[in-house]
């Protein structure tokens, strides 16, 4: 018989934004484990129905944590900000003794009807949650994609560490669709001199991907660190049209957009 574990997961935004109210189906390949996904206001619940789930309980919490990544990296690449996702709460069902189950959950959103002065606000929610889930399922279909996103999503979290997560996210860019730096370069919209600059400034002149005697940090100025986030995720999306044709990219405009809505409002609060 079926067991059941529902992880529940607070989202934090520092700017009193909301998530869209957004439910998803995921089937694991390896094992054929169920999840159903809720999310909206400031909850997000996981659902996981399958047999065997409760022989190790360590492997619950874990499992949902990495879930939880994935949903805050999709709601800060489709344009809803920079969500925090913490652990508020858990249930295990043991052994339940029906072959599926229907599960409804109560979102902290509120169900308003739109006004007649909200159309474009709501043009605009179909527009996030659409993307929302597109990218939701590339990055659950694609690993280094999914990692190359969430790298940008802690570049913005972890601004003392920017350099090394754009690095690292350029890595698995280049692994994802087998480019060289020169490519990775053009895609996005930067010289090849740039981007031998910045992995020199990482590499030696900071020390921050390499444990070396340097080990400087760079101080994040609003100004520009939100500028080399916004070049990697126009750059990302370009990578991903080269193995995603029914992609079409984004401008360099959204991508600012995008990472002008998550940016925390100062740095170092």
């Amino acid at each position: 018989m079926p067991d059941l574990v529902i992880s529940i997961f607070k989202l934090e935004n520092e700017k009193g934004l909301i998530v869209p109210s957004v439910s998803l189906k995921y089937i694991e390949k390896d094992t054929n484990i169920e999840w159903t996904i809720n999310c909206g206001g400031t909850r997000v619940y996981f659902m996981r129905f399958g047999v065997g789930l409760l022989k190790n309980i360590d492997d619950q919490a874990p499992d949902s944590h990495f879930m939880a990544n994935r949903i805050t990296a999709t709601l800060f690449i489709s344009g809803c900000g920079l969500f925090r996702a913490n652990a508020v709460g858990r249930v295990l069902i043991e052994k339940i003794p029906v072959s599926t189950t229907n599960i409804t959950t109560h979102l902290d959103l509120w169900k308003q009807s739109p006004k007649k002065d909200d159309k474009e606000k709501e043009k605009e929610n179909k527009i996030i949650l659409e993307e929302f889930s597109h990218w939701y399922t590339f990055i659950c279909q694609n690993m280094l994609f999914r990692r190359a996103v969430e790298d940008a999503y802690y570049a913005l979290l972890n601004p003392v560490e920017i350099d090394f997560y754009l690095y690292r996210g350029m890595e698995w860019l280049l692994k994802a669709a087998d480019i060289g730096w020169q490519d990775l370069a053009k895609d996005m919209g930067v010289s090849v001199k740039e981007i031998k600059a910045f992995k020199k400034q990482v590499n030696v002149d900071l020390g921050q991907r390499h444990g070396i005697r340097s080990g400087h940090k760079r101080r994040a100025i609003t100004e520009e660190y939100g500028s080399l986030v916004s070049d990697y995720l126009y750059g990302l999306c370009n990578v991903r049209k080269r193995v995603d044709k029914s992609f079409s990219g984004i401008t360099p405009k959204r991508a600012a957009e995008i990472v002008f809505k998550a940016m925390p409002f100062v740095p170092y609060p």
